[in-house]
């Protein structure tokens, strides 16, 4: 069952075979909440992509939802220029939403629903930027994941 404190917040992941994390927290004016190097040592590997994670929004509200999701098209519009370059490059951009999913009550109650506009759509596949859906029980994470690693695709 929908609450009005479903809990939500956006994040953006960056992979690039050359860019660094710092030219990229300067070009979106982001803070990253994790982010290593090309060559960065991973433990039993060294990063053969750089790696850029931020919290883009949070809210508690779904009312909040839609207003947050036009405020990322309009980040999105304004990096514009980055982006083409970025993956133009063979860079990887995925935006996550993260969500609160509330157990059910009863068996066949709706527990989450999504609704992503067209305009949404569209502006992320302008710009190849993938998205992942991600519902969690409980609250959402404040923190990044409990491992950077957790975001990473295997090369």
């Amino acid at each position: 069952m929908k609450t009005s404190k479903d809990s939500f917040s956006i994040d953006i992941v960056l992979r690039h075979p050359s860019h660094s994390p710092e030219s990229i927290a300067a070009a979106l004016s982001l803070k990253p909440k994790g982010s290593w190097p090309v060559g960065e040592d991973l433990g039993k590997v060294r990063a053969k992509w750089s790696f850029f994670y931020a919290r883009l929004l949070e809210g508690v509200a779904c009312s909040d939802h839609e207003r947050a999701l036009k405020n990322v098209s309009r980040f999105l519009r304004k990096s514009a220029p980055f982006w083409a370059e970025f993956t133009g490059g063979n860079g990887e951009v995925e935006l996550i939403l993260n969500h609160t999913v509330s157990p059910q009550k009863e068996e066949g109650d709706e527990c989450f629903e999504l609704y992503l506009t067209p305009a949404f759509l569209r502006d992320l596949s302008a710009r190849d930027i993938g998205l992942r859906v991600q519902g969690w029980q409980g609250s959402v994470r404040k923190d990044s994941p409990k491992r950077a690693t957790d975001l990473v695709r295997k090369r």
